[in-house]
């Protein structure tokens, strides 16, 4: 397997698998497929800046459980905001107002980079990639094939969600907004359960 090609795969499998980002990329998608894209542009910031700290060694500084329930904690107080925001927007009127397309993309970037940054599972997959990186044939193709690969899907995925949103009634849309608040909601309980309760129970 070539290592630009074994990127790419890598890119998939750290951007496909439905987690917090997935469900809060999907809920911005159905109103604005620009700030979805802006959502997940954010988030991959955050990636870039992880495989940077890889790069020179620093990122096992942060594999520490100390530093992890730290991070757990502003990752699960950021959820249960986004969570409550969703929730809060559910019964609002779903459409894009013209004048209102340029605000908020600047903030609906950060969030992305915060959600990333507080999430610890993001922090030890990165972790986790070292080995997979280092044992490469071309470590520069390896990387960018990996951009590629998470740049791919968060092009791809709101945009099917944003051309699908005219075949979905408002109440399911509705529906879908509560469904995405409660699954949020159980990320954050698991964070706290995984990084404090876990042992204990």
């Amino acid at each position: 397997m070539s290592s630009f090609l074994q990127g790419v795969l890598l890119g998939f499998g750290v951007a496909v698998p439905i987690g917090p980002l997935n469900i809060l990329i999907m809920s911005y998608a159905f109103t604005s497929y620009s700030k979805a894209l802006c959502l997940g542009l954010g988030a991959m910031s955050t990636d870039v800046f992880y495989l940077i700290l890889l790069s020179f060694g620093v990122l096992h500084l942060l594999n520490t459980p100390i530093t992890l329930k730290i991070v757990a904690i502003f990752g699960s107080l950021f959820l249960i905001y986004m969570a409550f925001g969703l929730i809060k927007d559910a019964n609002k009127e779903i459409k894009v107002k013209s004048n209102s397309k340029q605000k908020g993309y600047l903030n609906t970037y950060f969030k992305g980079c915060f959600l990333n940054l507080t999430n610890p599972y993001v922090i030890i997959f990165w972790f986790s990639m070292a080995a997979i990186t280092t044992s490469t044939n071309n470590l520069s193709l390896t990387l960018f094939g990996l951009i590629v690969g998470i740049l791919s899907w968060i092009l791809v995925f709101p945009l099917i969600i944003y051309k699908s949103k005219n075949f979905i009634s408002k109440k399911m849309m509705r529906a879908l907004a509560y469904f995405s608040a409660f699954v949020l909601l159980f990320f954050a309980l698991n964070l706290l359960y995984q990084h404090f309760f876990k042992e204990i129970l």
